[in-house]
């Protein structure tokens, strides 16, 4: 049996199975591995890990005096990039980036092609019974998508809409290689001249100093009246206030937010009624095969940890992401 001691936090989207147990015990016979529910560990037994695998209380992590590498199971880390929080000034921590872009794509084009067919207003009809056409504006292949981050997901978010025939226009934080969906892509200082070209504009960026409120009220005048903000990435993207007041005087057309800021948002929250809008529960990277996924993500870095190499999705602290 193992003496260096790993901590699996199950969860929605990090549970292995009887099958991957198995294959972590037997592939890595150094390690002790303790598999518990993440809302049911005792905060003082994190003292014992090496490892953990999920997303602990960041308020427990002062009990992790032997923890080298902390893997989450989710891809975003804002949580996490605090080094304060460790034990250890040389931490390891990566995260799950690549489990969930594809999915998360799906319901930006999704939402894209519900905002464009008017399927909103045709659902709201259907309370009162009501038989009334609402004409697209324009075809989507006439238009042009806008997305703000190219990692995984906006990678996805661009292959997606282009398979739809869309102009698609990208801004990312450093310009370093071709794109084959993208047809221009600019740095962030470049986002106030794309703007008002896009028809919808969808956020996949990860929270950092840089990103907070990058659409904030001047920006979200930048935009089309006619066009849509959709917001996939971090709620702390936006100023709510702001796109409520857009929202409200028809200076946008619509908004889909699958994250806000604070989450959840609040009950009478004013973005919760109008009609131009639709809400998801930061849901859109949940699929049933979430578990399977990050599994490899696991099992992957395991081999890279105890080999001394490069973690997958390592985090740079200093970048946040």
């Amino acid at each position: 049996m193992g003496t260096r001691e790993v901590l699996l936090l199950r969860n929605f989207e990090f549970d292995p199975d009887d099958r991957e147990m198995e294959i972590l015990c037997g592939e890595f016979p150094q390690l002790c591995f303790t598999a518990t529910d993440e809302r049911s560990y005792v905060p003082q037994d994190l003292a014992r890990y090496e490892i953990i695998v999920g997303s602990p209380r960041p308020e427990d992590l002062k009990w992790a005096k032997h923890l080298r590498w902390l893997q989450t199971q989710t891809s975003g880390v804002d949580r996490f990039v605090d080094r304060s929080l460790f034990a250890r000034s040389d931490i390891l921590l990566s995260n799950a980036s690549g489990a969930y872009g594809r999915q998360i794509a799906d319901q930006v084009i999704a939402t894209v092609i519900a905002f464009n067919h008017n399927l909103l207003h045709y659902h709201s009809h259907m309370t009162d019974s009501l038989w009334q056409v609402w004409p697209s504006s324009a075809d989507l292949w006439e238009q042009t998508l806008l997305v703000i981050g190219l990692g995984d997901l906006g990678r996805h978010v661009a292959k997606r809409a282009k398979w739809h025939g869309m102009r698609v226009i990208a801004v990312k934080r450093t310009i370093t290689d071709t794109l084959v969906d993208v047809d221009v892509v600019a740095t962030l200082d470049g986002l106030d001249t794309l703007l008002p070209e896009a028809d919808y504009v969808v956020l996949c960026a990860p929270s950092t100093a840089e990103t907070r409120q990058v659409m904030d009220r001047r920006r979200l005048a930048l935009m089309k009246r006619s066009s849509f903000l959709i917001n996939v990435a971090r709620g702390t993207l936006v100023d709510h206030d702001a796109l409520t007041e857009a929202l409200r005087e028809g200076h946008l057309a619509g908004a889909a937010l699958d994250v806000t800021d604070p989450e959840p948002l609040p009950p009478g929250h004013p973005l919760w009624t109008l009609p131009n809008v639709l809400i998801t529960p930061h849901s859109s990277g949940l699929s049933r095969n979430d578990p399977r996924r990050v599994f490899k993500i696991v099992h992957e870095n395991m081999r890279k940890y105890l080999a001394g190499q490069p973690l997958r999705n390592q985090v740079d602290f200093d970048r946040t992401y």
